[in-house]
């Protein structure tokens, strides 16, 4: 492996690239990096580790966690890259994150017209 150093800007560093692995195995949490790439609409190979936490899965993600599988979609992803507009990936995740917070608030019994102090 070889460092060349820090990029000058990381979104246009990763929307060089044909298509963006998404390689998670283990962990907790939302992938970042994950959701930037979604968010940016590119194409991505996924592991399902890396789409953890994730309620709405673009059309140009495929999904793989075999190796051999992997590599395989990330060359069929690169021959044929397809970028999406990644406002209705941001949209999506926003809605779901209301719909959630709405469903705690009602079960803590929280009544949508009280007023916040």
């Amino acid at each position: 492996m070889t460092f060349v150093g820090r990029v000058p800007d990381a979104v246009e560093f990763v929307r060089s690239g044909r298509v963006v692995p998404l390689i998670s195995r283990a962990g907790t949490g939302v992938q970042l990096k994950t959701i930037e790439t979604f968010e940016l609409g590119l194409p991505s190979v996924a592991t399902q580790s890396a789409l953890r936490g994730i309620s709405h899965k673009p059309e140009n993600c495929i999904v793989a966690d075999d190796p051999r599988a992997f590599a395989e979609a990330l060359v069929r992803a690169a021959k044929k890259p397809v970028d999406l507009d990644g406002r209705a990936f941001h949209m999506a995740q926003r809605k779901a994150l209301d719909t959630a917070i709405l469903h705690g608030l009602d079960q803590a019994g929280f009544n949508r017209r009280d007023k916040a102090a």
